[in-house]
């Protein structure tokens, strides 16, 4: 009997180890096909934070699935470590990414691992941009990003509080202080809300360079040499920084970044704002925004100096393909087809009348042809009109790799100058240490 059940045992025994084995073949081929089904998804990388654009991209990748038959996935990266993360994913060889987003200027230092673009497109197919965000994606004479997402800086206002107050939007930095100063004599309110705080890739600089680039001056020369420091820029920084001086923005501004002074700007604290387009939405229609805020919110172009020229900033966060990709071709089938005129006004359009989520509003007009179009200026009371005006009238970061770290230095001057420091003294010293910067 014993040898009887022994036999049951070790029978009952191989019967439970074939099982199992049987079991593993099973979930390491499930895992093998859901690799391999992976591998044949085109992947995207898009900074996390909810934006509009980047969701509805992620919406609509199904009907270019449905045309082409291609599978896209889209990967959320933090804004703070995007550019590091490249970086790895160029670096490693074996990247996770066939297409990445980024802030334009990291273009420079990524282009070591991003495949050029120029011989993908038609000969006219960049000419349907506006040439300075065309700049921004351009290196060395290669184009390596197409800059689907950009941003026209303006000046967004209270159109209560200016009717009320019976003053005009303000062309000139001149207009702007004088309307400032009736603000802040007959409201409790602050007259506009910078952000002077260092860090986050400089934000700090965009409002600064407007008032740099209007009085003539440069941050570096065609040398590549700091030139910011010249009498011209140091007036130029002056006058920027004398809107906390003369107590037009709050003290607080100091320690803002983009985010908290926009912020400021909803809670209905300050009657002026100087950024990106597409905050116009946000400001008027966010449950976010004070019920005296939502609604009451006009745009104009940012002001010049008297008699001087019509200067903007722009920002873009252009798409790339990663040299790397083993996907080339279905990456740029999927540019191609996200970059199609009809689709990029179909997006905005679904927005302005309120036929998708919160979540997928954009407002982000990139292309010529559109940015003029009668009936996204009508339904966008025509903000792209204004747009199409800021990017034609635009100047631009200087393209170079060590930008990332120019950017820091600068940053830093700014918010120092802000807090109280001599501002002929930390451009000289900001100066000095870019230079060196420059020469390693």
């Amino acid at each position: 009997m014993k040898n009887v059940n022994d036999e049951v045992i070790r029978l009952k025994k191989r019967m439970l180890f074939i099982l199992l084995l049987t079991l593993v073949s099973l979930l390491a081929a499930c895992s093998l096909n859901n690799a391999e089904s992976e591998e044949d998804k085109l992947t995207i990388a898009v900074t996390e934070g909810n934006i509009g654009q980047f969701n509805q991209w992620k919406a609509r990748s199904s009907e270019f699935t449905e045309e082409t038959g291609i599978e896209v996935e889209f990967i959320g990266i933090p804004y703070e470590s995007l550019l590091d993360r490249i970086l790895a994913e160029g670096i490693s060889g074996k990247p996770t990414f066939d297409l990445v987003t980024h802030l334009d200027v990291m273009g420079p230092s990524l282009s070591t691992f991003l495949e050029p673009l120029n011989e993908y497109a038609d000969a006219d197919f960049f000419d349907r941009f506006p040439d300075s965000i065309v700049e921004l994606s351009t290196f060395e004479d290669k184009i390596y990003s197409v800059p689907l997402r950009a941003n026209a800086q303006i000046l967004l206002y209270r159109k209560d509080v200016f009717e009320d107050l019976g003053i005009d939007p303000p062309k000139t930095w001149e207009d702007l202080e004088a309307a400032g100063d009736i603000i802040t004599e007959e409201t409790d309110m602050s007259a506009i809300t910078p952000y002077f705080k260092a860090g986050k890739n400089g934000q700090n600089l965009s409002i600064w360079a407007t008032y740099l680039w209007g009085n003539g001056a440069e941050i570096l020369d065609e040398n590549n040499q700091p030139v910011f420091n010249s009498p011209e820029g140091i007036a130029a920084t002056e006058q920027y920084i004398d809107l906390l001086r003369d107590g037009l923005a709050p003290k607080g501004a100091v320690s803002f970044d983009e985010q908290e002074s926009r912020t400021h700007f909803k809670q209905g604290r300050s009657a002026m704002w100087i950024g990106w387009w597409w905050v116009y939405s946000d400001f008027n229609e966010s449950d976010s925004s004070a019920e005296e805020v939502r609604g009451n919110v006009g745009f104009t172009t940012v002001p010049t100096w008297e008699g001087g020229e019509q200067v903007s900033g722009i920002s873009t966060f252009p798409i790339a393909m990663m040299e790397s990709s083993k996907k080339k071709e279905e990456a740029w089938k999927f540019i191609e087809w996200l970059s199609r005129p009809e689709n990029e006004k179909s997006i905005v359009m679904d927005s302005l009348e309120d036929k998708v989520p919160a979540d997928q509003f954009s407002t982000d007009i990139v292309q010529l042809e559109n940015l003029r179009d009668e009936e996204l200026n009508e339904a966008g009371d025509n903000l792209f009109n204004i747009g199409g005006d800021s990017f034609e009238n635009a100047k631009i970061f200087p393209t170079l790799r060590e930008w990332p770290q120019v950017s820091t230095v600068l940053s830093r001057a700014i918010s120092d100058i802000a807090t109280g420091e001599d501002a002929k003294t930390e451009l000289d010293a900001a100066a000095e240490e870019i230079e060196r910067l420059l020469e390693d």
